[in-house]
């Protein structure tokens, strides 16, 4: 008995209960051929990705944007990387079950680039690559975040802390899609997700069934996932807003104490002149305001610090911004240039690399360009 004739869908029209049959990927539905059409359905509704299926107990299951297709690293490209509410880097690989590589080898080599990723999209290029992604399609990448999750004062900066913060600790999801799992590929997974502290491995089996290829019903089946192994993944990956008193005390804890005491510093002075962002990140983060009240600076767990090049939060004044970064730029950390970067970079080494007086320095910066008038 075929694959078809066991793999049924019903519906109920009129009280007459009829089947669905199964329609192959292969066959040209979404206007393609062979993985084209699988791909371009992940393209257009990432939203096939069941988060439901992913944690099944949670109020808010994962919700799923499309950063990049094609998304380089090293000498190959990813098919598709996408990033959910909880900042979770979410790599997929697409494969049709005729494709040899949709058996044991497309779990290496998802695995394989898992253990690139940090290295490769790390200190704000993968930010900076979604930006341009959609940047090409005419969209702002903020504003559809904030369009999928439905949040009206979404800190960019803060989510994208925990996207770096996620990539540096392994925190990231890996997704082999295909219309068919054969059963020693799924019996891989299964074990790889149960193994593992901080990756998730899952498959993905997309069947379409219809007899109209403008009407079909799509079904996604998660593979690999358990309740116990989805909560105690889950709860790993929750942020939460740090007051000042919760990262004072983080710093003073910091096993290099010249970067605590530095974090320390900035942080009092931010609080005393008004210009601290408190964040919702998994990690100890803040960020600065600048003189138009938007954020302009902040400052990550690792100590490296991400300025924001983008020219709207100096209140569009692009001389004000150029004239910030200027000075940054004469301290050896930093090598900004608001020309080659969209939104914003990361620095080159984190802040307890500079002298003291080139510490100094820095807060001097600070001083000018984020509050007016007021003494470090």
């Amino acid at each position: 008995m075929t694959q078809e004739q066991t793999d049924q869908v019903f519906v109920i029209e009129d009280r007459i209960l009829r089947s669905l049959s199964l329609r192959s990927l292969r066959e040209g539905l979404f206007g393609s051929i062979l993985e084209e059409g699988l791909q371009k359905l992940i393209e257009q509704y990432p939203q096939i990705i069941p988060g439901a299926q992913m944690d099944p107990g949670s109020e808010d299951p994962p919700r799923f944007v499309l950063l990049c297709r094609e998304m380089p690293i090293g000498s190959w490209s990813l098919d598709f990387l996408l990033v959910d509410q909880y900042s979770i880097p979410t790599l997929v690989e697409a494969k049709l079950v005729e494709n040899p590589e949709s058996r044991r080898a497309v779990v290496g080599q998802i695995m394989e680039y898992a253990a690139n990723a940090a290295d490769a999209w790390g200190e704000g290029r993968l930010r900076q690559k979604a930006v341009e992604y959609w940047g090409k399609r005419g969209r702002e990448l903020d504003e559809v975040l904030c369009e999928l999750f439905q949040e009206d004062d979404f800190d960019a900066d803060a989510f994208w802390s925990d996207v770096e913060e996620n990539l540096r600790r392994g925190k990231i999801r890996l997704i082999i899609a295909t219309d068919e799992l054969k059963p020693e590929v799924r019996r891989t997974i299964e074990y790889l997700n149960t193994e593992t502290r901080n990756a998730e491995i899952l498959g993905l089996e997309i069947r379409c069934y219809g007899e109209d290829k403008s009407s079909l019903v799509l079904v996604p089946r998660l593979v690999g996932q358990s309740q116990t192994t989805a909560t105690r993944k889950a709860l790993a990956s929750k942020s939460k807003i740090w007051s000042f008193a919760e990262l004072q005390a983080r710093y003073q804890s910091f096993p290099d104490s010249v970067l605590g005491e530095r974090f320390s510093q900035v942080l009092e002075w931010a609080r005393e002149c008004g210009a601290l962002i408190e964040s919702r990140t998994q990690s100890p983060t803040f960020g600065l305001k600048g003189r138009s009240g938007k954020r302009i600076i902040s400052f990550w767990q690792n100590g490296i610090v991400y300025c924001v090049l983008n020219a709207q939060q100096y209140g569009g004044d692009a001389k004000e911004r150029d004239r910030f970064i200027e000075k940054l730029n004469s301290l050896p950390i930093f090598d900004y240039d608001p020309t080659e970067v969209v939104d914003g970079r990361n620095s080159l080494a984190p802040l307890n690399n500079l002298s003291k007086e080139d510490y100094q320095a820095f807060l001097k910066i600070l001083e000018e360009f984020c509050v007016a008038e007021r003494k470090m």
